[in-house]
């Protein structure tokens, strides 16, 4: 995450992808290979929220969808926006499929250059472009989906984000103005013409590009939706969490009829393994109940870019907002006073200070990578505490200092600054353990709200730490002094662009905790976790 390159230079183009931009999810077997497969493009609005109904063939009675988040607006302050979209009473709302003659729609804007709202096409170009076949129900198809685009109407309530003024504004606009079809007989292209609001997004860089080919491998709609929407917001983070309600219902646009956890997994499940196996992913998980199911999901490729201060960025459900869990999926920036803080410095900082402290490099990467400014001001705070506690040569990190901040910041909500308090049947809040001391990240199990449970937990993290100590003993007693030696100048040379940056003591404490990390790894002393299953 504190890699986000940059091809652009002025304005709006730092800030978000544009036309040369690379697509994030972009599977290794394609990576570098663009004649091999068709790049499209995605407008950020419409990846955000869904469009269509999920079935090829929607419900005439259903005239309407509805959808809604919340986001942090320019000043700071919750900002409920609401995605409303109404069909043409004659043909309905859009379907499935026409998503996948907007992105082809798409496609031919960006092969012109997005220079003009009114695109000329023929048909079997765009039928080719679709991978449909060329026979005479296609074109019916392909003319009824242009009718739908063409009929439908979206009013965005404090959500349509402008990326040339960095505000979500309301408005009610749609996606296609006007089109012409021509048949083969008639010597005069077709032609389409882009909403003027919908084209003057494209125009300021709020595009980026989508994979096409990818897109119409994907088996199912859920599948396609959930691509579109990931691959936004992995553009600029490799982790979200996002409660299970809020990803099916608003952002991906699973029925409503679906009211339990169970069943929305069931929806969402079957997709997020296709995108597993397919390379976007590297991992998902469910963690809570009920309502407060949330979803964790990881990319397998590093974010392109860094989050800009005010970008469009989706919190989590309001019904979280309401608990006063100020971390959030996609947080943006926050303003700290009077301060901007940028999420990638603030992402570089913490790494920095870890390193400093004697976290290995590959360590501090894997404990930020994705985190949202609320988890990162958390780390920062354990980290001046974990200071206080070496000043005071403190007998809670004698053992293993090292071990006792990884332990901390891994799981930052979790683990109990000087006068905080744990609360008492809060699962839904962001969990703390006792002072000085980690729990378990998992749902709590019954036994372990118990102060019995707590109890066994703290005594294998002392344990764990006391085990750490003695196998380094071990480890430092049967190595060379030629190989530690060897070490030492490896993890010195690591760590050499910090040596400017911090005190020529504070260097040679992270240098010696760094050889230490490195020995137990290759003697492999496994991390907590671990450890407990193997003892198990």
């Amino acid at each position: 995450m504190v890699n986000g390159s940059s091809d652009n230079t002025q304005g709006i183009e730092q800030d978000l992808p544009h036309l040369h931009d690379v697509p994030l999810a972009l599977p290794a077997s394609h990576a570098g290979s663009s004649s091999a497969h068709k790049l499209s493009r995605d407008e950020m609005n419409l990846a955000e929220f869904p469009l269509t109904v999920l079935s090829k063939r929607a419900d005439p009675s259903v005239k309407t969808l509805e959808f809604s988040d919340y986001v942090k607006g320019k000043n700071g302050d919750l900002i409920n926006r609401q995605w409303i979209i109404t069909g043409a009473d004659k043909f309905g709302l859009p379907t499935s499929s026409d998503d996948e003659v907007l992105l082809g729609l798409l496609k031919l804007t960006a092969d012109e250059g997005v220079q003009s709202r009114k695109i000329h096409f023929t048909r079997y170009e765009l039928l080719r472009i679709l991978r449909w076949t060329t026979e005479g129900r296609s074109y019916t198809r392909l003319q009824n989906a242009l009718d739908r685009l063409s009929g439908v109407r979206i009013k965005a309530t404090n959500a349509f984000y402008d990326n040339e003024t960095k505000l979500h504004s309301t408005r009610n606009f749609g996606i296609i103005d006007a089109y012409e079809i021509n048949d083969g007989r008639d010597t005069r292209p077709s032609f389409f013409t882009w909403s003027e609001v919908l084209f003057k997004s494209f125009q300021v860089g709020f595009i980026k590009k989508l994979d096409l080919d990818f897109y119409l491998d994907l088996e199912s709609a859920v599948s396609k939706r959930l691509y579109r929407y990931l691959d936004k917001h992995f553009w600029y983070r490799s982790r979200i969490q996002v409660n299970l309600f809020t990803l099916a219902h608003e952002k991906i646009g699973v029925s409503r009829n679906y009211v339990y956890a169970s069943s929305l997994r069931q929806q969402l499940e079957p997709a997020l393994e296709e995108l597993k196996q397919k390379g976007i992913i590297s991992d998902f998980e469910f963690t809570g109940k009920g309502k407060s199911t949330e979803v964790t999901i990881l990319a397998v490729h590093a974010p392109k870019k860094t989050l800009p201060a005010n970008a469009d960025v989706p919190t989590r459900s309001g019904e979280q907002l309401r608990r006063g869990v100020s971390e959030q999926s996609g947080v943006n920036s926050e303003r700290h006073g009077e301060a901007h803080t940028n999420l990638a410095d603030s992402v570089r900082t913490v790494q920095q200070s870890l390193v400093e402290r004697g976290l290995a490099e590959k360590q501090a990467f894997r404990l930020t990578a994705g985190q949202g400014s609320a988890t990162l001001e958390r780390m920062q705070s354990i980290i001046s505490y974990f200071d206080s506690l070496v000043q005071q040569q403190s007998p809670l990190i004698r053992k293993s200092p090292t071990g006792f901040l990884y332990r901390a910041v891994e799981k930052p909500f979790q683990f109990v600054l000087p006068g905080e308090r744990r609360s008492r049947g809060a699962a839904t809040e962001a969990p703390r353990g006792s002072q000085g001391t980690v729990e378990a990240s998992r749902s709590p199990q019954p036994e372990k709200a118990s102060g019995e449970g707590r109890g066994h937990k703290i005594h294998l993290e002392v344990e764990y730490l006391t085990a750490r100590a003695d196998k380094l003993q071990e480890v430092m007693a049967q190595t060379h002094s030629d190989e530690r030696e060897r070490l030492r100048l490896d993890v010195e040379q690591a760590l050499s662009r910090l040596r400017s940056h911090i005190s020529p003591q504070r260097f040679v404490e992270a240098v010696q905790h760094g050889v230490e990390q490195r020995l137990l790894d290759a003697n492999g002393f496994p991390e907590f976790e671990l450890w407990v299953q193997k003892r198990a």
